[in-house]
């Protein structure tokens, strides 16, 4: 079974086993709030198509693709088949008005007859997120409702909208460079660079190439991704980058805990922190570890905080005395909705609060989930009676504003509360190109299998397994499968990690490389310490040994004591472990770090320099030399042969 959903069925079963979460459900009626906002997007939809809203108001009882969307992934996270004609019919209209560019509209109204009586692709800009949100919500109509018509169109439109966006980066460096006001924030001061834009073509480019199997996008999604981990999240070195020289200068002790960059161009970086960003940056996986801490962190402080209200459109709000105010007054529409605390200026809004519930329950943090969902629930319900599912709340006050009875508020709530009832659907959902991984861990699974039929093992003889290879190859996710399908044969199985042995912490050692590139070797490791360890679980000399973990984070090595009377294999996996002599087997992974450049920014445990390249390089001469000392040799396509590839010889 996939590790994500093992975990997912894990998460699922704690939420069901906690009786006092399920008390909390139904003592806050959080169902009767679901059945209202169902009723809504039904009535939303009683014309055969999903409006934004039921209100007449400025011009949002219209189609909104993006709104069609996002109510789209509540239908579907719901299972409300009886809203799937309306939610394809949608998709379609939305479709069959795309300009000649393959640009979606922001919206479209409808004469008495259904059909389009007018069609607007923005107001005083264009719309840079509707086309985005469309395909995303086409490709999980898709596959979950098999549909011919939507089939038919939707390939030519992912081809030219996915054109469209490479047009828009204008340098081709991965990244699109919209006007202020294309998006969803279309009162806001975001440009250049936006975030959310940047996060809406990666989850549409993942989907799709998934779904259609395409390589190509496949490949410029992870080129996107890296270049959001870059720019936003600053996970690579900045050499290179597309912020300015001053910029770069600007950001050199910058921290995500204390500043956000929602968007940047030449002349300008927008230091607000951006809930729908955080949302999808959460929802899709894309922070490492670290960075992913400190946002829940910082969520946590606001969800906890006395009187909190949820979680704002952008924060801090710009204020009156700010020069930044003086944008948000001239951008506006119908009238000025910008002052600090509303509307997207630090308004609350439920449908960001919705995607960042199921985002949160997504990455396991389900009570911090249930906390900030119950928070809405006193919102929405609060308000129910004379402002249905408002548009926002106004964030001094928790008063409703904007527009009443929108399928953003409607549909927000509903993502929320399926991704706490239902945590494998929702991730099923709205992360499924993350079965794609699960897939790649079925794939190790079967080359574990295929690598325990060269292994011997007995009862009565404690055996050691090395896997050895370059950063990022892998080694780990078959150490792993090799750990899981022994111990379904009831193998006691102790797994052990170079990476710990080091003899100086993480970042302690990093240090003494830049003093002294000499630094760099074998002798980082302490394969004595190893060796002994081994030859403990082997000879059974003691009972238990205390076997280092390196904390990433405080920059320490800690120690835990393991007993080790029932093991009867060790698995030790890194990049030097050819070198164990009392390994029976010695398993070597070919890949090489250039190969593995992707995966080491995904994982991203350190920044990406052009010195750690160095480093890498300079490792790869070492352990590639290392590779004859195999028995079995695996290369990047995931094939085991039992003979030295010709490479590993020379």
């Amino acid at each position: 079974m996939p590790l994500v959903i093992v975990l997912l069925q894990n998460l699922m079963a704690n939420i069901f086993c906690s009786t006092q979460i399920i008390v909390m459900l139904d003592a806050f009626g959080k169902t009767d709030l679901v059945k209202q906002a169902i009723l809504l997007l039904q009535n939303m939809a009683s014309d055969g198509f999903l409006k934004a809203s039921t209100n007449h108001t400025d011009n949002y009882n219209r189609v909104w693709a993006r709104d069609a969307a996002v109510g789209i992934l509540a239908i579907l996270s719901a299972n409300q088949t009886n809203l799937y004609p309306a939610a394809c019919r949608s998709l379609l209209l939305l479709q069959q008005a795309a300009n000649s560019y393959g640009q979606i509209p922001s919206n479209i109204a409808l004469d008495p007859s259904g059909q389009p009586s007018s069609v607007s692709y923005g107001g005083t800009v264009g719309r840079t997120d509707a086309g985005f949100w469309w395909m995303i919500a086409t490709v999980l109509y898709l596959q979950k409702q098999p549909t011919e018509a939507l089939e038919k169109v939707a390939l030519p439109q992912a081809e030219q909208l996915f054109k469209l966006a490479d047009i828009w980066e204008f340098n081709g460096k991965h990244l699109m460079y919209v006007p202020m006001s294309s998006n969803w924030a279309d009162e806001y001061i975001t440009n250049g660079y936006v975030l959310y834009d940047q996060l809406l073509r990666y989850w549409a480019l993942e989907l799709a190439a998934n779904y259609w199997k395409n390589p190509h996008w496949k490949e410029k999604a992870g080129q996107v991704k890296l270049a959001i981990k870059q720019h936003f999240l600053l996970e690579a070195e900045l050499k290179g980058s597309l912020f300015t020289q001053f910029q770069q200068l600007q950001l050199a002790n910058w921290d995500i805990s204390q500043q956000f960059i929602a968007s940047f161009s030449p002349g300008q970086i927008v230091y607000r922190y951006d809930g729908w960003s955080i949302a999808l940056l959460l929802l899709l996986d894309i922070p490492s570890a670290a960075t992913k801490q400190k946002l829940i962190s910082l969520l946590q402080q606001m969800v906890v905080a006395p009187n909190a209200i949820g979680i704002p459109a952008f924060w801090p709000s710009i204020e009156a005395s700010e020069t930044d105010y003086a944008t948000l007054v001239f951008n506006h529409h119908y009238r000025f909705k910008n002052k600090p605390g509303h509307f997207h200026n630090g308004g609350i809004w439920p449908v960001i609060n919705g995607f960042m519930v199921a985002a949160l329950v997504i990455q396991n943090e389900v009570l911090l989930a249930s906390q900030l969902h119950t928070i809405t629930q006193h919102l929405l319900q609060n308000s129910f009676a004379q402002h249905p599912f408002a548009e926002y709340f106004d964030a001094a006050t928790g008063s409703p504003q904007g527009v009443s009875e929108l399928c953003y508020s409607a549909s927000g709530w509903i993502l929320g509360h399926q991704a706490l009832q239902h945590p494998i659907t929702i991730d099923g959902l709205l992360k499924p190109y993350n079965l794609s991984k699960a897939a790649i861990y079925q794939k190790v699974l079967v080359l574990a299998a295929q690598v325990l039929t060269h292994i011997s093992y007995q009862s009565n003889k404690v055996i050691c397994i090395a896997i050895a290879g370059e950063s990022g190859c892998g080694k780990t996710t078959l150490a792993n499968a090799l750990k899981n399908l022994l111990e379904q044969q009831q193998q006691k199985v102790l797994l052990l990690h170079q990476d710990n042995y080091f003899k100086l912490p993480p970042h302690q050692n990093h240090q003494a490389r830049l003093a002294n590139f000499e630094h760099i070797g074998t002798h980082e490791v302490d394969f004595y310490q190893l060796e002994q360890h081994i030859q403990a679980v082997k000879h059974k000399t003691i009972s238990t040994i205390n076997i280092p973990v390196m904390n990433w984070q405080t920059d320490t090595c800690e120690v835990t004591a393991t007993d080790i009377r029932q093991t009867q294999i060790i698995i030790v996996e890194g990049t030097y472990t050819m070198l164990l002599k009392d390994a029976n087997h010695k398993i070597f992974i070919t890949t090489n770090y250039k190969q593995t450049r992707n995966n080491r920014i995904e994982r991203n445990r350190e920044t990406v320099t052009d010195f750690i390249e160095q480093v890498l390089e300079k490792e790869s001469t070492i352990i590639q030399s290392h590779a004859p000392l195999a028995h079995i040799w695996i290369n990047e396509h995931m094939h085991l042969h039992t003979a030295p590839p010709i490479e590993s010889c020379n």
